[in-house]
């Protein structure tokens, strides 16, 4: 039961307190207080600093941001990542750079940079190893759940997006964690995910700039059913990926295993 309660129990509580602090965060925008622009911004910011007194006052779990160690063989868990998220900036990064900087251009540069530390540090940092303390030596179930969970909690955008689109995010957002869950667990280096998380988002810069209402994002049923299926094949893959790469590895669930 005290295993319950500081696993499974309190990874549920912080599961839920993530979604409260999504929409309490959401009414000083509602309520006119934040302008629009900083929506996203203040948002993630909210979760990060609830999220972090969440975990330092409740939840005590070691996050590591940093290794200094084997450099090298931390990229080379990092490749299967890599290859995926290579293939996002390649397409993005470009369509970014055509952009006129401004200083709006470099907000959300910065908000796409807060995505990625405060999603990672909530999903893989605090999460796994809230999970690990209830399912001990089962690496590759807390890389499923903490990933599915992460999916799931897209289908907040279908509040304001269309859910032939959100569907498929959420399949490729569960990928995505799948493949950052694998290298936390093998590197203890949650900057790598950052970074890469990041760079994944790249592409809602030129979406914020040219299309702030979110008017386009919209999946025919038809492009939604192959988005789908495609989304799924890579899950599959990224499955297979962390299958192999998180068994060998050890969760540390406390922080006195990092003295």
């Amino acid at each position: 039961m005290t295993n319950f309660k500081r696993g499974w129990g309190l990874a549920l509580l912080c599961y839920i307190w993530v979604i409260i602090l999504f929409f309490a965060s959401s009414l000083l925008f509602a309520l006119g207080w934040i302008p629009k622009h900083y929506a996203g911004i203040v948002q993630e910011a909210v979760v990060l600093l609830g999220v972090w007194l969440f975990n330092h006052y409740i939840a005590h779990v070691p996050v590591s941001f940093w290794n200094r160690h084997y450099g090298w063989g931390q990229l080379e868990q990092a490749v299967p990542a890599l290859l995926l998220v290579g293939h996002l900036v390649v397409a993005n990064l470009p369509r970014v750079l055509s952009l006129p900087f401004t200083p709006l251009v470099l907000m959300y540069l910065d908000y796409v940079f807060l995505i990625g530390l405060t999603e990672e540090y909530v999903f893989r940092g605090v999460m796994i190893p809230l999970l690990a303390r209830s399912l001990p030596n089962s690496n590759f179930a807390v890389v499923v759940i903490s990933s599915f969970l992460f999916g799931g909690l897209h289908l907040i955008n279908s509040t304001y997006l269309s859910l032939s689109y959100v569907l498929p995010q959420i399949l490729f957002a569960t990928a995505l964690g799948v493949l950052f869950a694998g290298v936390y667990i093998r590197t203890r280096n949650l900057g790598l995910p950052i970074l890469m998380h990041a760079a994944t988002d790249l592409s809602l810069v030129v979406q914020l700039i040219q299309h702030p209402s979110n008017a386009n994002l919209y999946f025919s049923f038809y492009i939604s059913i192959v988005a789908i299926s495609l989304c799924g094949i890579i899950l599959i893959i990224t499955l297979f990926v962390a299958d192999r790469q998180v068994w060998p590895a050890e969760i540390l669930t406390e922080r006195s295993a990092t003295n």
